[in-house]
């Protein structure tokens, strides 16, 4: 019996009334949960669950049918975490979808609802929402299965993990850093005499580099991150940081679309660092602008596209069909986020990740932080999009001799 099987046999022997399923995706929460479901659920029985999109919905419905659990669907109302209140009650068996998105609103509202049976799903639970899980839902047994175990335990597949270092221009002047915008007659001057400026109380428009921006937008930050006792300056601090990822992020836009060509057949997800981002690199984009996104969804999951871009939608919660391409245009440092992307790709039998990222960058910080959980024997760094294609072009030819 190998571990997947052992799990499943000590999660559906339990008897506990609340139980969290703490999986890495790709191991299988969902038809455990409906396992769990099948051998709890009573002919009257009242069942909810409980998700972060309306989108998701249609994904359990699918679960459900796909392991022959239709018939239990009369049983069942859908909720988001936003209306979860509107449902306060009594119910027999509560499922909560993605559990780390039960706010402190929504905790607040759990003395209104009698519930027998509790089953928490999520790939990754933060160390404080762990507490309040713990606080709210008494007796709650864990089990917890991460993705370094469930690959080292072969339940997933190790993923090949191809990195692209990139430097930033030092060469051509394209960019503009606007000091006491707005105020007084504005000046343009090369970057490297700002220093000479300190003292003027006008409008200043630097001219700089690629790498001289970003080290500007650096230096910022890192004057933010001196002052975050201060509760103001830490949540600024927090949105400079987020927007310095964004910005590396835009600056690897055209080599990701010559990535994208030559990778035209392969099916791939391409995760963005903004709306504008996802538009850019692809035709079929999963973002809250685009109205078609389901369908782009639903397309790819049948095969009639090969390629999507998204943002945080397609993160968590989310199956893709098939998909064997992870290309990383933005880079975060949250363990979740990674986890989520990662989860995305794992369910295809041979995985592989293209991270493009700027060398001495916060980038590379991420990077090296990722690559501590990965095969080191499957880490591969290129210096050209060629490599990238040959690599995979090579893995597929070993693939078709086996």
């Amino acid at each position: 019996m190998d571990k997947r099987e052992e799990l499943k046999e000590d999660v559906l022997k339990s008897r506990d009334a609340n139980i969290l399923l703490e999986m890495a995706t790709g191991v299988g929460k969902t038809k455990l949960a409906l396992e769990i479901l099948n051998k709890r659920i009573k002919k009257h029985s009242k069942v909810l669950i409980v998700v972060p999109r309306l989108v998701l919905i249609d994904t359990w419905k699918a679960e459900f049918i796909k392991w022959k659990y239709a018939n239990y669907l009369f049983q069942v109302t859908f909720v988001t975490y936003v209306s979860f209140p509107k449902v306060a009650g009594e119910w027999d068996i509560v499922i909560f979808d993605e559990v780390h998105h039960l706010s402190e609103r929504c905790r607040s509202f759990l003395p209104a609802f009698k519930i027998k049976n509790s089953i928490l799903l999520s790939a990754t639970v933060g160390r404080n929402i762990r507490k309040e899980l713990f606080k709210c839902f008494p007796y709650l047994r864990p089990y917890k299965v991460s993705t370094r175990e469930a690959i080292t335990d072969d339940i997933l597949p190790d993923p090949k993990i191809i990195l692209f270092p990139m430097h930033l221009d030092t060469t051509l002047v394209n960019y503009e850093v606007i000091k006491n915008k707005g105020k007084g007659k504005a000046i343009n001057i090369p970057y490297e005499q700002r220093w000479k400026y300190q003292s003027y109380k006008g409008e200043l428009i630097l001219e700089c580099t690629q790498l001289q921006y970003y080290y500007d937008m650096s230096n910022l930050i890192d004057w933010y991150k001196r002052k975050i006792h201060i509760p103001a300056m830490k949540n600024i601090y927090l949105h400079k940081c987020g927007e310095r990822l964004k910005w590396l992020s835009s600056q690897k836009t055209t080599i990701v679309n010559d990535i994208l060509r030559h990778l035209k057949n392969k099916r791939t997800i391409t995760f963005c660092g903004s709306i504008v981002q996802t538009e850019k690199l692809g035709k079929h984009c999963i973002n809250s602008k685009n109205k078609k996104s389901d369908d782009s969804l639903k397309k790819f999951n049948a095969g009639i596209v090969n390629h999507i871009t998204c943002v945080d939608m397609l993160t968590e919660g989310v199956n893709l069909a098939s998909c064997q391409i992870g290309i990383y245009a933005s880079l975060n440092s949250s363990e979740r986020i990674i986890t989520q992307k990662l989860g995305r790709i794992l369910r295809h039998p041979e995985p592989i990740i293209i991270i493009p990222y700027f060398v001495e960058t916060r980038d590379e910080e991420i990077v090296n932080k990722m690559c501590e959980d990965y095969n080191k024997d499957l880490i591969t760094t290129v210096n050209s999009i060629n490599e990238i294609w040959q690599i995979i072009e090579d893995g597929q030819k070993q693939k078709t001799r086996k």
